[in-house]
């Protein structure tokens, strides 16, 4: 069995949109409205320009666009840009709401946008994100393509899911919207079908990422918690009004028991909020209280559910990744729908299934597939497949083997490691004697995570944040005989804690940040140590950008940075008197070290951060001996040096190269 719990296929073209987002969770339920029917009932249709993101001055989780408005083909703008208003997204206070299905932009983009106004003066997309066309080029010609791929496509027969997969000409397009609102109709001559290199390079240049490259899951779970849901309003058409179906949902996620997955059904709220902001309540919104998307019409056209999660902007670490951690999750069933279930071959069993697909999202998990022609049975038939959900569906929240094994991927704790293996995220020094891990927490956006783990010896490693290139410690741990001397340097502010464990004593030994800018060295006992500095936003955008400099790497020299800079190390033992330079040892295009003597004994850990403006220099060293580390941008031909004096065990930052 094929399995693809926490990715989503790249979802082909299709009449109604095109796969955007490769990695991130879907949710939001759609049964298409037809072209014409966007056209008769929208407000306002304009192709504009976006421009780019505003700040959001709300106390909400919403992203604000501002549109310049190039062309109007219905209704009325009075200014030649507008603030576009799409819910979701990250609020003031640092939390953020992730809106599945909600249209999002790219600065400088034409987009073919369907329109209406909100109370703010703002505007909104008619029919959430269904009323969003971006201009992508392909063949030689201007497309004009929805982004649905977090979108779970509803069709009545198998004939809806047969239609043939075309895209619409931007131009001509625009032309028919136009002559039918000045009421001339014709068929839609629009459609096209692209070529198969053309597919894919709309769907490269459309690519978007979800928030930081992560998934999220609930934590809760973990420590034997619950996650309740509850429910607001009735859904008018079923018996009890959608609260014994939802029990149903839930019960289908429960059933898994290689998981310890506890969800329930806590009763009726009060609380509608939604979307609109935090509420501290799981709740499924029976018939869309806040109107939060346009009502479904007699054929069930239009939106039928919309879910989402929120965070209060932590991660959290399992199985080796970091995770957004869910603090809240909601789906809104939207109003009309007792209208489209009047047709539906079991209406009870029919929600049962819509509220279990919702609520697989809420816990994180994916489309098993969004083929509407997916020829492998085990993703077709499963509970999250995306590619369409028919009203003749009676099988209710049952789960299949794809379900189960992404339900597994995300909550089913790790298996014991085989004796004397080294764990995940651990560097196991001194012939596995002494086990090394470490936390961290950024303070400046609350993230937080376990840091990675790459042993460079057995006496010595790196550990890293989020970025396997980007080292954050060093750490090296010595046997003098009765002695065991513990080293370690920083590059980074952010809050951290090292734990050390003699796996001979069963001593363990923490570290956390202290004053100074320094690192960790302990002569006779465990110490803590200090920070250097902040650097975890950092990018090297020159770097990834291909600019490179002359610097030629030899015994000497090391190179970083795309040969950018040049870094030599003089150094000189106080005890002996001897001294040397340094052998470089280059880690990554970031950073590098330095021994003395050898490079499997490292003493000084290298890194430069190119922010455009300014040039960073970070170095954290694990010896108090005496050292100049000479640094030399070849681009500019600019040399600083920085000295060490003999006994002093420190590091330093050059935010100003």
């Amino acid at each position: 069995m094929e399995s693809r719990p926490l990715r989503l296929a790249l979802a082909a073209l299709a009449l109604f949109g095109i796969g955007l987002d490769a990695r991130r969770a879907l949710a939001t339920t759609l049964n298409p409205v037809s072209d014409a029917a966007l056209v008769d009932r929208a407000p306002v249709i304009l192709i504009g320009q976006i421009e780019g993101r505003l700040p959001n001055t709300t106390d909400a989780a919403v992203t604000d666009w501002l549109v310049t408005a190039e062309r109007v083909l219905k209704g009325t703008v009075s200014d030649g840009a507008l603030v576009l208003r799409v819910p979701g997204g990250e609020a003031p206070d640092g939390s953020i709401l992730h809106l599945y299905g909600a249209p999002a932009f790219r600065p400088g983009e034409r987009a073919l946008l369907f329109l209406a106004p909100r109370p703010d003066r703002t505007w909104r997309v008619y029919q959430f994100g269904q009323g969003a066309f971006h201009g992508a080029r392909a063949d030689g010609r201007l497309f004009a393509a929805q982004n649905l791929s977090e979108v779970r496509v509803v069709t009545g027969t198998l004939r809806d899911r047969r239609a043939p997969r075309e895209l619409r000409d931007f131009d001509a397009f625009a032309a028919w919207i136009e002559d039918r609102v000045a009421g001339l109709e014709r068929d839609p001559d629009y459609l096209v079908r692209p070529s198969r290199a053309g597919l894919r390079a709309i769907t490269d240049e459309f690519t978007l990422l979800s928030w930081n490259g992560m998934n999220a899951r609930w934590f809760e779970f973990d420590g034997g918690g619950t996650v309740s849901f509850r429910t607001s309003g009735v859904q008018a058409g079923l018996p009890g009004g959608g609260a014994a179906e939802l029990t149903r949902a839930l019960a289908a996620w429960n059933a898994e028991r290689k998981t310890p997955v506890l969800l329930g059904n806590a009763g009726t709220t009060d609380a509608t909020a939604g979307f609109l902001r935090r509420d501290g309540v799981n709740a499924v919104l029976f018939g869309d209280p806040n109107g939060e998307v346009e009502e479904l019409d007699c054929q069930g056209a239009g939106y039928l559910a919309i879910g989402g999660w929120r965070t209060e902007g932590g991660t959290g670490y399992f199985k080796e990744a970091n995770y957004h951690r869910i603090s809240e999750g909601d789906v809104i069933v939207n109003n009309g729908l007792d209208c489209y279930l009047s047709r539906a071959r079991n209406p009870s069993k029919y929600i049962e299934r819509l509220l279990a697909h919702e609520i697989g999202h809420t816990l994180g998990i994916g489309h098993s597939s969004e083929n509407w022609y997916e020829p492998r049975a085990v993703l077709r038939n499963a509970l999250m497949f995306g590619g369409g959900l028919s009203s003749s569906d009676a099988r209710g929240g049952q789960l299949n083997s794809d379900d189960i094994a992404a339900l597994q991927a995300l909550y089913q704790p790790p298996k014991p490691l085989p004796p004397g293996a080294c764990p995940a995220n651990t560097l196991c020094l001194l012939g596995g004697r002494f086990e090394v891990t470490a936390t961290w927490q950024n303070q400046f956006d609350n993230s937080s995570g376990v840091a990675g783990a790459i042993r460079a010896s057995d006496v010595a490693g790196y550990l890293y944040f989020t970025d396997r290139n980007n080292y954050e410690l060093i750490f090296k741990i010595l046997d003098f005989g009765g002695t065991i001397k513990v080293f370690y340097g920083q590059l980074t502010n952010l809050h951290f804690t090292i734990s050390v464990k003699d796996k001979r004593t069963g001593a363990v030994k923490t570290y956390s940040n202290t004053p100074g800018d320094c690192g960790g060295l302990d002569e006779n006992g465990f110490t803590a140590g200090a920070v250097i500095g902040d650097f975890a936003r950092a990018r090297s955008r020159r770097g990834r950008a291909g600019v490179r400099g002359t610097c030629r790497p030899d015994a000497d020299t090391m190179c970083l940075l795309n040969d950018r800079f040049a870094l030599e190390m003089r150094w000189r033992n106080q005890y002996d008197g001897s001294s040397g330079a340094g052998l470089p040892k280059r880690l990554t295009n970031l950073t590098g070290a330095f021994g003395f003597t050898s490079t499997a004994n490292l003493e000084l850990l290298v890194k430069t951060l190119d922010f455009g403006d300014r040039i960073l220099v970070l170095y954290g060293a694990l010896s108090n001996l005496e050292y100049e580390l000479r640094v030399t941008d070849t681009l500019t031909a600019r040399t600083k040096t920085y000295f060490n004096p003999a006994g002093q065990f420190c590091g330093g930052l050059d935010n100003d190269f």
